[in-house]
């Protein structure tokens, strides 16, 4: 994706996005878990502390094999389309039984019951990364809004009002990378875009609007995810 320089104030930056403390890493945002080789050039890096860095690695693991088993409808990994995904199952026998465990044939098809909690945790933590970098915005305080489910459960007209360019209620921090991508319509209204990561994989976008700050995500084509701080 296209890399942007921010020129936001200096003040916003060196601590862990996640728990504040000193930065000792970088980390992407979104993990390269949830991106195939070759990874795009010019990954969005936020600052962290090794705990965080690490702490999410498992939910975000667990989150990107459940993805491919529930659109491939197996936990074989030979029959899984990732490679990377396939490598995790064969290596994490025990991941995979976890997977295979929550798998249900409803009606003759396959369902997975997710741990939603480990999903909520990596979508919040995708969406403080996405703040951070873009609007250079730290946001440790709990959401108002954390919001997931399968694409396929939305409507024509929610699809359509989920991935509009909608309308800014507030332009973002002067300087920072959403401020400097801010989209103005051919009548002069600012709008929030959509920013592509990778294709078919992860796509997001960061708007302020009147209830606050929303992050939206994409996740295979298959996930959407919100999350809202007001």
């Amino acid at each position: 994706m296209e890399q942007i320089r921010t020129f936001s104030d200096n003040r916003l930056a060196g601590h862990c996005i996640y728990c504040f403390n000193k930065p000792e890493t970088r980390e992407h945002v979104p993990s390269k878990v949830l991106l195939d080789k070759p990874y795009p050039q010019n990954l969005p890096i936020v600052e962290a502390c090794g705990k965080c860095n690490q702490g999410f690695s498992l939910d975000e693991e667990y989150l990107t094999c459940l993805l491919e088993c529930v659109i491939c409808g197996t936990t074989d990994p030979e029959s899984l389309q990732r490679e990377s995904i396939r490598k995790i199952l064969n290596r994490k026998p025990k991941l995979r039984e976890r997977l295979e465990k929550s798998k249900k044939i409803i009606d003759g098809q396959t369902h997975f019951e997710s741990e939603m909690k480990r999903i909520e945790r990596v979508i919040k933590k995708l969406a403080q990364g996405h703040a951070k970098f873009e609007n250079s915005e730290t946001k440790f305080e709990k959401p108002c809004r954390v919001w997931f489910q399968p694409i396929s459960l939305m409507t024509e007209k929610e699809c359509y009002d989920f991935f509009e360019n909608e309308e800014l209620a507030l332009i973002p921090e002067v300087g920072s990378r959403a401020f400097q991508r801010t989209m103005i319509d051919e009548i002069g209204i600012p709008r929030a875009y959509w920013k592509e990561v990778q294709e078919n994989n992860y796509s997001y976008s960061i708007a302020h609007i009147s209830r606050g700050l929303r992050i939206r995500i994409l996740i295979r084509n298959y996930l959407v995810g919100e999350v809202i701080w007001e």
